[in-house]
């Protein structure tokens, strides 16, 4: 298991020290055209932040890693210390069973001693012969008997225990020389463990810092916009679709979404809009105003439809609610579909068409020139309509 994560951190750190090499260039200045440099900071600030999230990730798999290692120092120096006492009570215990061996080796000796000097066999026929029965005779052979059988046992139950107490330590001391072996082991897997964390660490403290130079670029992005937009406003000038694989600020909104009401109402399920997917695409289909963007900017203004504009007036996009009184100026609306039909073809009249009043292209960028005071509102949508299915 340790070395499970061991190689998953070490695929980790090389992963996000290649990816922190790529994050200097994602750092650089923005250039002077504002169109493309705030769709730029904002993709360099979601790849730095991604690899700042890759470089915490194997971060915490570094240290996972480093704590598992240490765990398992811990429990071997555990199981050592455990063994040790159970090999000095063996110890004990065999010194013991040495001291009971050499008695019952005095013992035996002692007796083959007395048993030669008292003439051995010779002596122990004269002792049956001199019996005044049979009976008598029988009694003291049975006694001879049992003298040599208590000899024959003493004998064998000293080498049992001898060989016992031997085997017991032996196995003690293998099995303590095993962990002596794997506890150095686990103390050089602790080192490396914790030389990988250190790695790791420094690697998403480098990623840390390119999110937060990436972020200040896309702030210093988005202030030159909102200067820019300031003098669009001003000179009247015309902001052009640019098409994309992704939804942005510069996204045509009079072209088909490619959404549908099903697919609409299966995001929006468990909100305050849900069922709200035919009216958004019947405002497609009959006023040509993307159903992905009206969408998003119904998200925005209401909180999912959760505000107290939208829950009170039925007021999805916080239409004529100005910044001073927004509650009591909003419109009120009979309906969510009422809302939604009305403040489409306000949009497309005003804001999409040509001959519209507020038209400065039919995209957020040229919307937000009029439409709202927050410079970054057609980001804001942008972001949003991105992440719709």
């Amino acid at each position: 298991m340790l070395a499970t994560r061991l190689w998953r951190a070490r695929r980790r750190l090389s992963a996000v020290l290649l990816l922190a090499t790529g994050l200097s260039l994602m750092a650089a200045p923005v250039a002077a055209d504002p169109r493309g440099d705030v769709n730029k900071a904002k993709q360099a600030l979601q790849n730095a932040q991604s690899y700042a999230h890759a470089a915490d990730s194997a971060l915490g798999a570094a240290r996972a890693a480093l704590a598992a290692a240490n765990a398992q120092l811990a429990a071997l120096e555990q199981r050592i210390a455990v063994l040790d006492a159970r090999v000095a009570a063996d110890s004990a215990t065999y010194r013991q069973v040495q001291a009971e061996v050499n008695a019952d080796k005095a013992r035996l000796s002692a007796y083959l001693r007395h048993t030669y000097e008292s003439g051995g066999s010779e002596a122990a026929l004269v002792y049956i012969v001199s019996a005044n029965d049979i009976a008598g005779a029988i009694q003291r052979k049975v006694q001879i008997d049992s003298i040599a059988t208590a000899s024959q046992n003493l004998v064998a139950r000293i080498h049992r225990e001898a060989d016992r107490a031997a085997k017991t330590l032996a196995d003690d001391n293998e099995s303590r020389a095993q962990l002596a072996t794997a506890e150095a082991q686990a103390r050089t897997t602790r080192v490396l463990v914790a030389v990988q964390e250190q790695q790791v660490q420094q690697v998403a403290t480098a990623a840390h810092q390119q999110a937060t130079a990436a972020k200040s670029a896309l702030n210093q992005a988005n202030a030159a916009l909102a200067a820019w937009l300031l003098a669009a406003q001003q000179k009247g000038t015309i902001f052009s679709c640019i098409p994309g694989p992704t939804f942005t600020v510069d996204t045509c909104l009079t072209l088909p979404s490619g959404e549908t009401a099903a697919k609409i109402d299966s995001f929006l399920q468990g909100t305050a809009m849900a069922g709200l997917g035919d009216s958004f695409m019947r405002a497609e289909q009959t006023l040509h105003v993307s159903a992905r963007y009206f969408v998003a900017h119904a998200i925005l203004e209401s909180a999912w439809g959760a505000s107290a504009i939208a829950q009170d007036k039925h007021n999805l996009f916080g239409f004529n609610a100005d910044d001073r009184n927004p509650y009591q100026d909003a419109t009120t609306f009979s309906s969510f579909d009422a809302c939604i039909q009305y403040v489409a073809q306000f949009v497309a009249v005003n804001y999409l068409s040509p001959n519209g009043r507020y038209y400065h292209g039919p995209t957020l960028r040229g919307m937000n020139v009029k439409y709202a005071s927050d410079p970054n509102w057609a980001t804001k949508i942008a972001s949003i309509a991105d992440t719709l299915p």
